[in-house]
């Protein structure tokens, strides 16, 4: 069994890609579903004005395209834990201006709830191998 988990250590650096990989199904889904459309962005600036957001629109469109690039950058491992920033602060949001208002239950919120943990972790954690961040 201790053998087993030496060759389990070894490997340890590899996990976060398995995360990253994760993020890659998100960002890939997210496209197709057009998250990024304009009336996507018109909901989310609801919500944001509900909060008392200044420029909800606005706010709300940078929220939607950090998400796509820090998705991007998590994907490709370069500067991640940077990357996680906005991510953590999206998927919170998100949580608390609409999955909890609207009495959303844990498997209604999975995703975002899933994405907020993941991020957390590759900010702690970082890309691991292989990525940009660590030389590939």
């Amino acid at each position: 069994m201790l053998r087993l988990l030496n060759k389990i250590d070894a490997i340890k650096a590899y996990a976060p890609v398995v995360l990253r990989i994760v993020f890659l199904y998100y960002l890939v889904t997210s496209i197709s579903s057009g998250i990024y459309a304009p009336s996507y962005a018109e909901k989310f600036s609801e919500n944001l004005e509900g909060l008392g957001f200044p420029l909800p629109l606005f706010f709300a469109y940078l929220g939607i395209w950090s998400v796509l690039i820090g998705y991007a950058l998590i994907v490709i491992g370069y500067k991640v834990r940077l990357a996680t920033i906005p991510l953590i602060i999206y998927f919170a949001v998100a949580l608390l201006s609409y999955h909890v208002p609207e009495g959303h239950g844990v498997k209604e919120s999975f995703s975002a709830i899933i994405l907020l943990l993941l991020s957390i972790f590759l900010l702690l954690n970082g890309a691991g191998k292989p990525s940009i961040d660590d030389g590939i």
